[in-house]
């Protein structure tokens, strides 16, 4: 006898209802019910298969059931960190000097040897923002703790080194690892100031890690994570009272984070190198994406005061030398107020390139103003600030180490910082003069030198310094734009073309008395410079325009290769749109 129970004949009767979860999951109230195939299946085929939930192994539905429940647990997880556990970083290998184990016996991320991911983070870390002082911050890595110990660094910060170390790291066969690392590096920096144990280092530590995030976002080119991180280090930064430290203001402005006072010189540097450093990227982040008239950013805005001195590098502060105590630091330096320079200020890179990213910051802005139909009174103040940021850009040009690299006696990552302070003054100069530049020839070539001076940083190749600080990147395009413009205007002018390839049609007359004065010295400036360029025009001069030109495009193109921002800068930079 056949059994009806493993086929039901197709056209059989099926008035009756199935019962539930009986019917094909494609049908539904329509199915008959036969197996394999349902009867409704077999005379209309469809794009889903007939199946059925109490078939073998699992169905469609279940499937995606089991998906979207996956999905929603690893939503929650991110939703509320402090809810799930978090994975342990482990070092495989085991420390040098340590009798046991370095970590717990979880193994979720295999990692290298935490003194090799060290040693490439610290290696470029001053290039990314890095103000901890390296010993001690070394010493407390190496210990033979747990993850997340409070002797050892916040996690949040020890999780994003292992990032930065992964990324700069020259075995390519950790790469894998940097996905994972940056999940975990977000995740803990996130939850480090509301775990119910709270790490004794825990601000400082989470305004290093977001300053560190802020300049891997912005080195990889992901501009609105980069301003989101330098946000988080600049608010927490202000809301830890570090812009009114050493203040000598009567009475200090109150935070809403009261730190305990630092154990030593080398304590106190930190914090003021934090708050340092966390200004200095949100500027240059500005600079690189905002448009020119909107770069003002939070420490422009009334109300924000900063008494903080300017920073010294850590090397002073462990010669106990602390900077002089001070008050509205930024306003008496925009308005020549300040005290006289002293001998740690000039030999400090860390505070040249500080006062260097303000001032690019300050020509960018004063750029940005300009508008040819503005009336007399506000051109009379745009040439007043235009002349103001000039005097200082002199100014600090002049306390530049020379562009010299000794081999035997100079650190490369020393010479570096002297490289990107020189950088950072010449793009000052472009951004300042170029307002001018299609109307005077002064400025112009106050344009292509600087330009030249920043792609050829004194003959050294910058291929040996491995990675740069990712404003490069904003100054090399800046300075390759500058060289592209000249090259056009001069191949005009031999071929007789009228081409204005500056953006900017202004004066440098210093008695803007009004708008038709201004255009009349304009048109005089302009006709008197073109002609006598065009006199003294000899081929060589684009020729050396031109190998410049490469130069610079040869270095964003080496150091795309690891930097993401380094291959968009020259094409989709805000600077490009600008002209």
């Amino acid at each position: 006898m056949t059994s009806r129970s493993s086929q039901i004949p197709y056209g059989a009767d099926t008035s009756r209802p199935l019962k539930r979860g009986k019917a094909c999951l494609t049908c539904r109230r329509k199915c008959d019910g036969a197996r394999p195939i349902c009867g409704p299946c077999q005379r209309t085929p469809k794009d889903d298969p007939c199946e059925y939930a109490d078939g073998p192994g699992r169905s469609r539905v279940r499937a995606l059931e089991e998906t979207v429940s996956r999905l929603e647990a690893r939503l929650r997880e991110y939703e509320h960190p402090e809810e799930t556990p978090s994975i342990v970083l482990h070092d495989p290998y085991q420390y040098e000097g340590s009798t046991g184990s370095s970590d717990t016996a979880e193994r979720r991320i295999a990692l290298p040897g935490t003194r090799r991911l060290l040693e490439w983070f610290l290696n470029n870390a001053v290039s990314f923002g890095f103000f901890l002082d390296h010993l001690r911050f070394s010493d407390s890595v190496l210990l033979p703790l747990d993850f997340g110990h409070q002797s050892r660094p916040c996690p949040g910060l020890l999780s994003t080194v292992y990032l930065w170390g992964i990324h700069l790291s020259p075995q390519t066969q950790h790469k894998d690892l940097e996905h994972t690392l940056l999940m975990r590096a977000l995740r803990d920096t996130a939850s480090d100031l509301s775990t119910s144990n709270p790490h004794p280092h825990r601000f400082i530590h989470t305004i290093q890690a977001e300053t560190l995030l802020g300049y891997y976002f912005f080195r990889n080119g992901n501009i609105l994570e980069a301003k989101r991180h330098a946000s988080s280090a600049v608010s927490l930064a202000l809301g830890c009272g570090l812009n009114t430290l050493r203040s000598s203001h009567e009475q200090q402005w109150s935070s809403n984070i009261n730190l305990p006072p630092p154990q030593d010189a080398i304590e106190e540097g930190e914090r003021i190198n934090a708050f340092w450093a966390a200004f200095t990227l949100y500027q240059d982040i500005a600079v690189t994406v905002d448009p020119p008239r909107s770069v003002c950013g939070i420490f422009d805005t009334p109300g924000c005061q900063v008494d903080t001195p300017w920073p010294l590098d850590m090397d002073m502060y462990k010669k106990n030398i602390l900077p002089p105590r001070s008050s509205m630091t930024l306003h008496k330096f925009l308005n020549h107020n300040q005290q006289s320079v002293d001998e740690n200020q000039i030999s400090s890179a860390t505070n040249v390139i500080t006062k260097a990213s303000l001032l690019l910051h300050q020509a960018s802005f004063v750029a940005g103003q300009y508008d040819p139909n503005m009336p007399t009174p506000e051109a009379q103040t745009l040439f007043a600030t235009f002349q103001s940021v000039q005097q200082l850009i002199s100014s600090l040009s002049s306390q530049l180490f020379p562009l010299k690299f000794d081999h035997e006696t100079q650190k490369l990552s020393a010479f570096r910082e002297i490289h990107l302070a020189h950088s950072l003054v010449h793009g000052s100069i472009i951004r300042l003069n170029e307002i001018f530049s299609d109307s005077n020839a002064d400025c112009r070539q106050y344009c292509v030198k600087s330009a030249q001076a920043i792609i050829h940083g004194g003959g050294f190749d910058v291929a040996e310094f491995g990675c740069v600080n990712p404003i490069m990147g904003t100054l090399w395009t800046l300075a390759c734009q500058t060289l592209v413009q000249e090259i056009v205007r001069l191949r005009s002018l031999r071929t007789g073309e009228v081409h204005r390839s500056w953006s900017y049609l202004s004066s440098r007359s210093s008695e803007p008395a009004s708008i038709s004065s201004l255009t009349y010295r304009q048109d005089h400036l302009h006709v008197g410079s073109e002609n006598k360029v065009k006199e003294d025009l000899h081929l060589d001069n684009e020729d050396s325009l031109l190998a410049s030109l490469q130069r610079g495009l040869s270095a964003l193109t080496f150091f795309s290769t690891n930097s993401a921002l380094m291959d968009k800068s020259f094409l989709s930079s805000p600077l490009s749109n600008d002209r």
